[in-house]
């Protein structure tokens, strides 16, 4: 009876022990994502900006990752995969494109990118795109 007693309670101390790794790993991606996502935005900014071979350059937003691209999407895409225990989402929809117009920085994709950690949507970061091409977080 004992014995039960003490793997009753190893049970319950490993499965807290388990939901509260999984949650610092939630918020760890989250974090990852953020970071990510703006570097990659920046460099696209920055490189319709400096006109970098007179070309527009982007960042389409899927679910599941964000692909940089130059000109148009297909052209010498750069496929970034994130953590499965996060998504995001676009306040226009899945599959926008973020394009920066060369030499401007502008944007016709204003609006919110927001990623949540999956299992814990109450753990979510939005990053906000003005039409002038400022991004930040909110």
């Amino acid at each position: 009876m004992e014995t039960l007693i003490v793997l009753a309670i190893f049970t319950i101390l490993v499965s807290m022990t388990i939901s509260s790794f999984s949650k610092v790993g939630g918020s760890e991606a989250l974090d990852t994502t953020v970071v990510s996502l703006i570097s990659v935005l920046n460099e696209a900014k920055s490189l319709a900006v400096s006109s970098k071979d007179a070309s527009d350059y982007g960042v389409r937003i899927l679910s599941n990752k964000f692909v940089s691209f130059k000109n148009g999407y297909g052209t010498l895409n750069k496929e970034i995969t994130i953590s499965n225990l996060v998504t995001m989402s676009t306040s226009t929809g899945v599959g926008t494109d973020v394009i920066f117009n060369n030499v401007s920085g502008s944007t016709n994709a204003s609006g919110t990118i927001t990623i949540t950690v999956l299992g814990d949507p109450s753990k979510n970061s939005t990053i906000r795109i003005y039409s002038t091409g400022v991004i930040e977080k909110q």
